[in-house]
């Protein structure tokens, strides 16, 4: 017997992502290996060789072979902390690629059986592609970026106050979120191929499910049904100011970097109870931008933007969506839910 929509939303949201965020971590912990605390160390380490040189932060340094050694161990402790990472990190990312394409293919699966309520026979996992394998190599060409861009700015042309100094630290641990940002999609990239596979073996279309507290892009898409061979459309945003109207179509998640949303198999047969599975997709991306669930990087005045055009374009909104939306704009600000 298939399960509700609500039960679907909550596997494909709740527990599968839960297992894909697992996944990236355990990647991106053995890539960066304290990296990131080995930083905080250098910067504390810096400051205190900068102020027994010249004062304190506030103070300019003077030129000359105290700043010159300042800087030349800061370089050769970036080049050291990055080299290192850039050499374990295609390995280790490559080496996911496997195990996401097998969660991929089994997680379609077990959606499957959810949906259709019928036992099916778990497709083969497919082989990983040359696309996916040059996508994990390329994790080293961002990490020497970042670290050369770093180096640029800890030259001793450049640095006469600590904020210099800093902004060039800053640079370089600014590669490690670029860092588990790349490592989310391509492993993100490769559950969806898995997932895809599913689809071609078990079903005419597929709905595309964005995870709960999704971008506004990313809610756009959330319950659109596509068939097959068939892309989604591209350019697609709630807050307009973020449309492309003249967007090519785009095959399937991931739509940016950290996005886990997955395109799952659907077909109209399958009877949920309740809602229709797609449907109460959409709803839940209603409520999501009318409740305001956002993340930190997505800006008040975009999700605003948002709600109004819900507000403008979505006649049957749910009651106690409407009125949160409403009150949103009316106040400028998304309250706290209850």
């Amino acid at each position: 017997m298939p399960y509700s929509s609500d039960h679907l939303t909550r596997l494909v949201q709740d527990d599968h992502t839960g297992e894909v965020v697992d996944l990236e971590n355990q990647i991106a912990a053995h890539v960066l290996r304290g990296t990131d605390r080995a930083f905080e160390e250098l910067i504390r380490r810096i400051l205190d060789a900068w102020t027994r040189a010249f004062g304190g932060p506030n103070h300019a340094a003077l030129s000359g072979d105290l700043l010159r050694r300042i800087l030349a161990t800061a370089q050769a402790s970036v080049r050291r902390l990055l080299g290192d990472v850039a050499d374990r990190a295609p390995a280790a990312l490559a080496d996911g690629l496997g195990p996401a394409l097998a969660m991929g293919v089994r997680q379609g699966t077990e959606f499957v059986r959810a949906a259709s309520g019928r036992r099916r026979r778990q497709p083969r996992v497919p082989t990983v592609s040359r696309v996916l394998r040059g996508e994990a190599h390329r994790i080293r060409d961002l990490v020497v970026e970042r670290r050369d861009r770093a180096l640029h700015l800890l030259h001793p042309d450049r640095v006469s106050r600590w904020s210099h100094m800093l902004a060039g630290l800053g640079a370089a641990r600014a590669a490690l979120p670029a860092i588990r940002a790349h490592i989310a999609w391509v492993i993100n990239a490769a559950i969806h191929e898995g997932l895809d596979s599913v689809v071609r073996a078990t079903a005419p279309l597929r709905v595309w499910v964005s995870e709960a507290d999704a971008c506004t892009v990313c809610l756009a898409y959330t319950g659109r049904v596509v068939q097959v061979d068939e892309p989604f459309p591209g350019g697609l945003s709630w807050d307009p100011k973020q449309r492309r109207a003249r967007a090519e179509g785009i095959d399937g998640p991931p739509k940016h970097p950290n996005c886990r949303c997955r395109a799952v198999p659907w077909d109209d047969a399958w009877t949920t109870s309740g809602v229709p599975f797609p449907l109460a997709l959409q709803r839940e991306a209603h409520r999501s931008l009318a409740y305001g669930t956002a993340r930190p990087s997505e800006s008040r005045t975009a999700r605003l933007r948002a709600v109004r055009e819900l507000l403008r374009t979505v006649e049957d909104l749910l009651p106690a969506v409407e009125a949160r939306a409403r009150t949103a704009l009316q106040t400028g600000r998304f309250p706290a839910a209850a």
